[in-house]
């Protein structure tokens, strides 16, 4: 009798103990994701003053959202903690066209960029990994004819990304120190950190600044288990503190725009760096957009932001679950 209850006892942890570390069965995933992006800075933004922070939220220009492309690798580390790897390309915008704010709306300058950033995050997940029927433990459960499981995590980590502002130029709306018509560039978007539209590199206190920079990514997402355990679907939102504030070309005051003619030889880099400085229009008085004035707020850095629909993919492993148990 003590020997049958014995065998039926350690049966049981053994057991038990296949089901609690399945999830280590099931480390490995890939990640491949589709969805939009979202800048917040100087450019755009809603019918009023700039803000930032927290309170940046409403200044949020919807009509800037570009697309975004993901994909990436994630290694659970324990059963509420992923460790992932992302590689994110999409574009960000701004365009003072869109606001109706007086000041903002007269300075008139637009840029697109692209971004490219390779970030780490952590994943932490407040329902456990457990694979005891289910992918992962299905406290919470949608009914429906779907029935699928869901889960709720946030995420933070650090990322490095490259990002190159530019600016569109139709010479119709010229109106600088170039006179001859033949040396104006071609209508076209144009690289605006060589042009240099603040005077860095002219003025000893103003750098050019790079185009790569360091950013911090935080956020929410949510994960929904289909029936097929190989496949997950989510939803996730993060949000991007960088240390830079020239991800739109803008960031302090006006310059004069002979010292364009200082810094440039060619007619037509002069004329593109006149254009894009100060393309106001002159819904203001010209003080308003004066050498010295306000053209950006050098005391807060740019943001932008991924909304992002994922698929993953968990990699099949070739080592057999203790037992034989078969891989859900």
């Amino acid at each position: 009798m003590k020997q049958t209850i014995f065998l039926c006892v350690l049966l049981l942890s053994t057991v038990l103990q296949g089901y609690s570390q399945s999830w280590e069965r099931d480390r490995h995933h890939l990640i491949f994701g589709l969805g939009a992006t979202g800048f917040m800075g100087e450019l755009g933004g809603a019918d009023d003053i700039g803000s930032h922070g927290i309170q940046g939220i409403k200044d949020f220009d919807f009509s800037a959202i570009r697309p975004a492309i993901t994909a990436g690798y994630r290694y659970m580390l324990f059963e509420s903690l992923g460790l992932t790897g992302n590689l994110t390309f999409g574009y960000i915008a701004g365009d003072d066209k869109n606001t109706s704010e007086p000041f903002r709306n007269n300075r008139n300058i637009h840029f697109r960029s692209p971004i490219w950033e390779l970030s780490s995050t952590l994943q932490y997940y407040f329902f456990s990994y457990d694979r005891a029927g289910a992918r992962y433990r299905r406290i919470t459960r949608l009914r429906g004819q779907l029935g699928f499981g869901f889960s709720l995590y946030v995420h933070a980590g650090l990322a490095g990304f490259y990002f190159n502002p530019q600016g569109y130029f139709e010479s119709e709306n010229y109106q600088g120190t170039i006179k001859n018509v033949d040396d104006l560039p071609p209508n076209g978007w144009y690289n605006l950190r060589p042009l240099r539209t603040e005077g860095q590199g002219y003025f000893p206190t103003r750098e050019k600044y790079s185009r790569f920079s360091l950013s911090i990514p935080f956020g929410i997402g949510a994960l929904f288990y289909l029936d097929n355990p190989d496949f997950s679907i989510g939803i996730e939102y993060g949000f991007r503190k960088t240390f830079t504030d020239y991800m739109d070309d803008v960031s302090t005051t006006y310059v004069d725009p002979a010292v364009f003619s200082e810094m440039f030889d060619d007619p037509g880099k002069v004329a593109l760096a006149e254009y894009f400085a100060n393309p106001t229009n002159n819904s203001l008085p010209e003080t308003v957009t004066a050498p010295g004035q306000q053209r950006g707020n050098p005391f807060n850095s740019d943001a932008y932001m991924f909304g992002v629909i994922t698929l993953y993919y968990s990699i099949p492993q070739t080592s057999r679950p203790p037992f034989g148990t078969r891989r859900f």
